[in-house]
């Protein structure tokens, strides 16, 4: 009977451990299946990755390890997606500028060349020579000009110079400007007329900003008739201050209103008139660097009206 029962024991014993190894290895292939499921599912999110295609095999209504770690990989993927585009936006935008720069660079280089050249002639008349050598002072000053200019736009564009705000009168920063307009308003017999409120602290940069309102002003000088007046008012609301640059010059079709502040655009009116097209360019990237933009109403042969609105100090 003893005999007996140690066998059966033995015999249960076994059964237990073939149980019980049975069973590990039914789990350990379930688990096997479940990993290999899961990682089958994981290379084909990165297939879809590579292949731009960001697809879900995971349910996102599930709040689990693995609906998360796919919520990181698709969100990485799309921060890496968005950060190459920009690189290659950045990129376009840097060959646009060498080329746009370049074609500027060519008519007063040219002219330079031609001019010299002629003034190599030791058979030049005296009058002729000093006509030729005002030619080419002119076309150099145009060429200096058109440098300066270029270098702040490149500057500021590619980030090299930064806006530096601190709290200032807007009205000083506006006076300033148009003292320096005034030399060539003067030359076309053409009144700035100024008024607005007293005092008004903005942060604002103040060279900067006087660049950009000299910018407007030199565009409204440019296309106002002799005897012309220019209005500059400002006025301020809770979020922002807004200068006023009216004209009753020219004025700018309807049709071109949206392009004047493109960089080098130029009219198809205005050949006439000596520019490049950088000034109002500048002068919308200076104020909206700052938080404000620019407003632009216009009349053909009724002139214009630049509205520059800057944000005030409790806006910050």
């Amino acid at each position: 009977m003893q005999y007996e029962a140690s066998r059966a024991i033995i015999a249960l014993s076994v059964l237990f451990v073939l149980a019980a190894a049975g069973i590990f290895t039914g789990f350990m292939l379930s688990i096997r299946n479940q990993m290999s499921s899961i990682l089958s599912k994981l290379s084909l999110t990165i297939q879809s990755i590579i292949d731009r295609q960001d697809s879900e095999l995971f349910p996102v209504s599930e709040d689990n390890l693995l609906s998360k770690l796919q919520e990181q990989v698709l969100k990485l993927s799309g921060i890496l997606r968005m950060q190459k585009q920009r690189y290659k936006e950045e990129s376009e935008e840097v060959k646009s500028l060498i080329s746009d720069i370049a074609h500027q660079l060519k008519t007063p280089l040219a002219n330079l060349t031609i001019y010299n050249g002629l003034l190599m002639d030791s058979g030049l008349t005296t009058d002729k020579r000093q006509e030729f050598t005002r030619i080419l002072q002119s076309q150099t000053e145009k060429l200096t000009w058109l440098m300066d200019n270029l270098i702040k736009m490149s500057r500021l564009e590619s980030g090299i110079i930064t806006i530096q705000t601190q709290k200032h009168d807007i009205g000083q920063t506006v006076f300033a400007a148009i003292k320096q307009m005034y030399p060539h308003a003067e030359k076309k017999n053409v009144e700035i007329q100024f008024s607005g409120e007293q005092r008004i602290e903005l942060m604002h940069d103040v060279k900067w900003t006087g660049e950009a309102i000299v910018n407007v002003l030199d565009n409204a000088v440019k296309y106002t008739d002799e005897a012309g007046v220019i209005k500059v008012s400002i006025h301020k609301y809770e979020l922002f201050a807004r200068i006023d640059i009216e004209d009753n010059g020219k004025g700018i079709p309807e049709h071109e209103v949206s392009q004047i502040f493109k960089r080098f655009y130029r009219g198809a009116d205005v050949t006439d008139t000596h520019g490049v097209g950088i000034g109002l360019y500048l002068a919308r990237k200076i104020i909206t660097e700052q938080g404000g933009y620019i407003k632009l109403s216009s009349e053909w042969g009724k002139g214009s009206l630049f509205s520059i609105f800057v944000p005030v100090c409790d806006s910050l």
